[in-house]
């Protein structure tokens, strides 16, 4: 009942933003970040094609915390603007009925889906109510869907509550970011501090005297989890993994806060850093193997060509919620382990004699539309998108 008030209330409220004329705007809008990456990339070159719109940023101050007043905010520039684009679901964009609106782009914030989500994920632990999706109008509103590859399409088609038609699978501006040469140098200014403090951990000792060499870096990148059945188990594995990792290596993780703080008390080795300030995707500029489980890193890795793995201990758990799209042991079995040993050995193989199996990894990629072309810009074909549904 309080539900469908509060999507009452809003539906309302937007009915009168509604009398008011739209303006040459492009509005940008989020409830998962206060700056998303991929907008940041974006913009500059909105600015470029359409000098004549305002471009408006309307985001939460952090992530996923909505106020009222941002709320208000979002409904006037979806009444008002002329283009919104979106990075997950937002409420002002999917619960409001009616042609007197602006037209929506959905940049979903990943490049794929290893895991189930939205109406894919319903009934399960960790998705969302049926009836919460039914009254929020989950993923209603949009013109279309830019999809990161074309191996996403089915799923996010599933997860959306949309046909395949809907979808545009043009990469995003990340995609550019990561392979692109022109962003080179930013890359290197963004993950130098990260770099410095890789730099800085105890060295490990040098066999027979020989001169210490830089330390090969283990990126640990998991997904967040939404009611798993247990809370620690960013600690666990990265106990697992400090304790089986070859002692050369350094192990970065790179997890979401409310998991990390699960980390205090464990007793780690001097090689674990947390990287608390650096963002994954620079992370995977410094890292010589990415390991992951659900997480969509994994295409970002695969994408910048980075020696990738799946590590998913919990995989039986995962299969029921919120449920796989990837099953990474039966789709990726050679570069997939549910074992932090069996996970050392293959990392301890490679770095003796290069046995990781790339040409597995590059057929997995492919057969999901992964394919690092640095002369295509997405960030131009969406600008293209963007361009088709302004007025002037």
């Amino acid at each position: 009942m309080v539900m469908k008030l509060a999507a009452l209330v809003i539906s309302a409220i937007f009915r009168v933003f509604s009398l008011f004329p739209q303006r040459k705007k492009i509005a940008l809008l989020s409830r998962q970040s206060a700056r998303p990456f991929d907008f940041e990339l974006l913009e500059p070159a909105l600015a470029r094609a359409f000098p004549d719109y305002k471009i408006i940023w309307c985001c939460v101050t952090q992530g996923g915390k909505m106020t009222v007043l941002l709320m208000l905010r979002q409904l006037w520039h979806v009444a008002t603007a002329e283009v919104c684009l979106v990075d997950g679901y937002v409420p002002a964009v999917s619960i409001p009925k009616g042609s007197r609106r602006s037209a929506c782009i959905q940049l979903w914030h990943a490049l794929g889906a290893v895991k189930k989500f939205g109406f894919q994920s319903l009934h399960t632990a960790a998705g969302r109510s049926p009836e919460a999706a039914r009254a929020f109008s989950m993923h209603a509103g949009y013109n279309c869907i830019v999809a990161g590859f074309s191996g996403a399409v089915p799923a996010f088609a599933e997860a959306f509550g949309y046909t395949e038609d809907k979808f545009l699978p043009l990469g995003l501006p990340r995609c550019d970011y990561l392979i692109r040469p022109e962003y080179a140098e930013e890359r290197a200014r963004r993950s130098a501090s990260l770099a410095a403090h890789i730099a800085a951990l105890p060295a490990p000792a040098a066999a027979d005297g020989a001169a210490s060499v830089k330390r090969p870096v283990v990126l640990y990148a998991p997904t967040f989890r939404k009611n798993n059945a247990n809370p620690a188990w960013l600690a666990d594995a990265v106990c697992a993994l400090d304790a089986a990792l070859p002692a050369e290596v350094a192990l970065v993780v790179s997890a979401h806060p409310l998991d990390v703080e699960h980390l205090e008390g464990r007793s780690l080795t001097r090689r674990v850093l947390v990287a608390r300030d650096a963002a994954t995707i620079d992370a995977i500029h410094v890292a010589d193997y990415v390991v992951t489980d659900y997480s969509a890193v994994a295409f970002e890795a695969l994408l910048a060509d980075k020696k990738t793995y799946f590590y998913v201990p919990d995989i039986e758990e995962y299969r029921t919620s919120p449920g796989l799209n990837v099953d990474p042991v039966a789709d990726a079995p050679t570069i997939s382990t549910a074992d932090a040993a069996e996970l050392a050995d293959r990392i301890a193989s490679d770095l003796a004699v290069d046995s990781y199996d790339a040409a597995g990894a590059r057929a997995f990629a492919r057969a999901y539309g992964i394919d690092p072309d640095p002369t295509y810009c997405a960030v131009d074909a969406i600008v293209d998108v963007v361009r088709t549904y302004l007025k002037n």
